[in-house]
C-alpha cells in the first residue's frame, strides 16, 4: 500500500513538472522564432477582422448550434442564449421577437436578411 502511495506522488510530481516544461518549451520556441510568431499573430488578427467586417455596428453576432433538428442561437460575445427554432432564420427571427429593438447577425443567413 505504501508503494502505491509513493508511485502516485511520483506520478503527480512528474505530471506537474512535465506540464510546466511544456509551457517553457512553447515559450522558448515562440522566442526563437519571433518573426514567425508575429506573422502568425497578424494572420490570426486579420482572420478575426474578416469575420466581423460585414457586421453592422449595432448588430449582435450569433453563435449557432444545431442539436436534434433544432437550431439554438447564442450571443457570440457573451454566450447568452437568445432563441431557438427549426432553422437559422427562424432562430434569428425568434431572437428579434424576444429582444425587440436589437439586431442579430450571422454569416450563414442570406445576404438580404442577414440582420433581423
Amino acid at each position: 500500500m505504501e508503494d502505491l502511495l509513493i508511485y502516485l506522488v511520483v506520478a503527480g510530481v512528474a505530471f506537474v513538472i512535465g506540464w510546466h516544461m511544456r509551457a517553457v518549451i512553447m515559450l522558448h520556441n515562440m522566442l526563437a522564432n519571433a518573426d514567425r510568431t508575429i506573422e502568425l499573430l497578424h494572420k490570426l488578427k486579420s482572420i478575426n477582422e474578416e469575420e466581423y467586417e460585414d457586421l453592422p455596428n449595432d448588430a449582435i453576432p450569433l453563435e449557432i448550434e444545431q442539436v436534434n433538428g433544432q437550431v439554438f442561437a447564442y450571443n457570440k460575445i457573451t454566450g447568452e442564449f437568445l432563441a431557438q427554432g427549426p432553422t437559422i432564420v427562424q432562430a434569428a427571427l425568434s431572437a428579434a421577437k424576444r429582444f425587440p429593438g436589437k439586431t442579430f447577425w450571422h454569416p450563414l443567413l442570406e445576404q438580404d436578411s442577414q440582420t433581423t
